[in-house]
């Protein structure tokens, strides 16, 4: 098994057609990022007489302008050049945008400069789109992701090489140029590099550019209907947005937060080369980091642990302490965005999980927009301030300050806020979890004090989708379990007790119309509740071992994830419900849905009437409460022959039975009957 990454990109390079063009595009994000730092730093230098407040909005609008057209849909902007030769597009594309950045630096207009910024920025975001949907079609259908994949990683990761470019090209300017001419350079080498993708252009193969191919829902799905159906999306998102806030808005005020640190371009670039670094190393150590630590709770002390770089950001006056606290910061960002990617990836059904990413990233290119032009523009009307400590202690705390501080602040309550609501170890303490977790293991609370003998009886539920075989199995344990002479009660949910048949009858009549979602829930949870104080816990009380087809697990594997509500509500809802009660052991026999409708031979009721999608998440969703409590769970593979399964199921339940089963009992009882469906 080989990693996505590495292992990848060579094989895919080593096909010519798309090399050549992977190395225009290489000069063209080089030159879209290192066009970016220097029209920054071109429209500090522009406004630098009219004061403080002006520079910051120049730069307000500089971002504004450039980050607009990246975040419009990339289908968008490859249709204007849709069947147009590919060459002769990406080569005009570059000599467009390197006399547009030639013209910033000769003509030295704050506006003309806003107004370059957003043309160059349009002409990068139609050539990135005709790449992105000509790539795939130049290597085998097989590879077609994996262009795809170096495509978008060739764009992102030309941004650290820009600021490692863009610092030493100011250094340069610095020790060769005075006055004005300082922000020129920087301005002039951009176009130079333009005009080298423009040329690498003539390289790439002859043919149109390929229609843009939108990333879409399978199997007919929505991507509205995709990403409401996703588990815990909108905690994913909620944390997102705090954690790329947070680095927006670093971004937006780096500029003159490091003039105000007595620091110039070169530190500019430094700053912006650590974030991108940091992020780019978060991105690749994320899903690795605390390899058995919940990933949802991870995501959340990435917020929380980004607000407060981000507030050490704001009140740190030293240069050298605030790039290397940057690169920390973009390194918490970057783990944000591999956990959440790694939590779609774990539980979303396959169709869902490409337009949720699309979904996250296209609400995260908004926000970036957002945050990256406003952060500037409220610095500069902050303006600068003087604090007097002392007699001879002054602090500054100038508009950046104040807006990566309040910036920081907001973010602690969207991580304390996001961890609350993903988190999946409720009741579990955070630091024993994270020691141990670093110890590659998983936190097991300690045990209680050695509770008694048993005085009660022994709870035993079957789970699973239908045509699991629960039914068969909860029939044949109860048969075994009396012939080793144990009480034992059998019975079902819904409909173990006379107003559980009623609400039986309600909830799987396939002529209940216009029942909601909560509803449902409700009438379950009613049905439990009852069968709960009047059949299970009195058999218990007496010491029997009571074995029910379906529990609790069941609401929450389709009322939860199967119709899309938040399984923790439903779980509040049913712990009140049962009194807390849970069984000792639940067996889940795990099946494709396919397989078990294929196993009916009667006509489906209402449950058994919802789509294949439903059963398909009701499945992944008893997986889940299954490797979210391996303790009490036996989980069965449904597919084995039915005489196998019998036999795990007792293997295991003589652990858990209150008393051992004599070595005789066998002579005693004579040979086990033979039971067959």
């Amino acid at each position: 098994m080989t990693r996505s990454g590495a292992a990848h990109q060579p094989g895919v390079l080593s096909i010519p057609p798309l090399r050549r063009l992977w190395i225009a595009l290489s000069f063209s994000g080089l030159g879209d990022w290192l066009g970016l730092l220097a029209l920054t730093a071109s429209a500090v230098a522009v406004s630098a007489d009219d004061g403080f407040a002006m520079q910051a909005y120049a730069i307000a609008g500089t971002l504004l302008a450039w980050t607009l057209p990246q975040a419009l849909p990339a289908s968008a902007m490859a249709t204007p050049v849709h069947g147009l030769d590919r060459r002769v597009t990406l080569a005009a594309l570059g000599a467009l945008r390197a006399v547009l950045t030639a013209s910033a630096a000769l003509l030295g207009q704050p506006v003309w400069l806003i107004a370059a910024a957003l043309l160059i920025s349009l002409a990068g975001a139609v050539a990135q789109a005709a790449v992105d949907a000509t790539a795939p079609g130049l290597v085998p259908e097989d590879r077609a992701e994996d262009a795809r994949r170096l495509v978008r990683r060739t764009g992102h990761g030309a941004a650290p090489a820009a600021a490692v470019l863009f610092a030493l090209l100011a250094l340069a300017a610095g020790a060769l140029t005075s006055g004005d001419a300082r922000s020129d350079l920087p301005l002039y080498a951009t176009a130079v590099v333009f005009v080298l993708s423009a040329v690498a252009a003539f390289g790439t193969p002859p043919g149109p550019v390929a229609a843009a191919r939108p990333a879409a829902p399978r199997q007919g799905e929505r991507p509205g209907k995709a990403t409401r159906a996703v588990p815990g999306l909108r905690g994913l998102l909620v944390g997102l947005i705090g954690a790329f806030a947070a680095g927006g808005a670093v971004l937006g005020v780096a500029r003159i937060q490091v003039a105000t640190l007595h620091g110039g371009d070169a530190g500019f670039g430094a700053m912006v080369g650590a974030a991108f670094l940091g992020m780019a190393f978060g991105v690749f150590q994320g899903p690795r980091m605390l390899g058995p630590f919940s990933r949802r709770r991870l995501l959340g002390l990435s917020v929380v642990a980004a607000s407060l770089v981000l507030a050490a950001i704001a009140l740190i006056h030293d240069l050298v302490v605030v790039v290397v606290l940057t690169g920390v910061l973009g390194w918490t960002v970057g783990v944000a965005w591999s956990t959440a990617r790694a939590v779609v990836q774990e539980t979303a059904e396959e169709p869902l999980r490409g337009p949720a990413r699309a979904f996250l990233r296209s609400v995260l290119r908004a926000v970036l927009v957002v945050v990256t032009a406003a952060a500037p523009a409220c610095a500069g009307a902050i303006g600068r301030h003087r604090l007097e400590l002392g007699s001879d202690a002054v602090y500054r705390f100038d508009g950046p300050n104040a807006v990566l501080l309040a910036v920081a602040l907001l973010t602690l309550v969207v991580g304390l806020v996001t961890y609350r609501r993903l988190d999946d170890r409720r009741g579990i303490p955070l630091v024993p979890d994270v020691r141990a977790a670093l110890r590659g293991e998983v936190y097991v609370p300690p045990a209680a004090e050695p509770q008694p003998a048993r005085d009660r009886g022994v709870f035993i539920a079957f789970e699973g989708g239908e045509g699991a075989g629960k039914t068969t199995q909860a029939r044949l344990t109860a048969i075994w379990l009396r012939d080793h002479g144990y009480d034992v009660v059998t019975t079902s949910e819904p409909g173990a007790t006379k107003i559980g048949m009623r609400l039986r009858a309600i909830l799987l009549d396939k002529e209940t119309k216009d029942l909601s979602a909560r509803a449902e829930t409700l009438l379950y949870a009613a049905d439990r509740a009852n069968h709960v104080a009047n059949v299970i816990e009195p058999a218990l009380a007496r010491g029997a071992i009571v074995v029910s087809d379906r529990y609790l697990d069941s609401s929450l594997a389709y009322q939860g994830f199967g119709r899309g509500q938040s399984v923790e509500e439903i779980a509040e809802v049913n712990r009140w419900a049962t009194g807390g009660l849970l069984p000792d052991l639940t067996v889940l026999l795990d099946v494709p849905p396919e397989t078990g409708f294929g196993r009916f031979a009667s006509p489906a009721d209402r449950m058994e009437s919802e789509p294949m999608e439903f059963h398909e998440r009701v499945r992944q969703g008893f997986r889940r409460l299954a490797e979210a409590d391996p303790d009490r769970y036996l989980v069965i593979d449904a597919s084995l022959p039915q005489e196998e399964i019998t036999r795990l199921i007792r293997d295991r339940l003589h652990d858990i039975l209150p008393d051992p089963v004599p070595a005789g009992t066998e002579e005693i009882t004579s040979t086990f009957p033979a039971i067959s469906d």
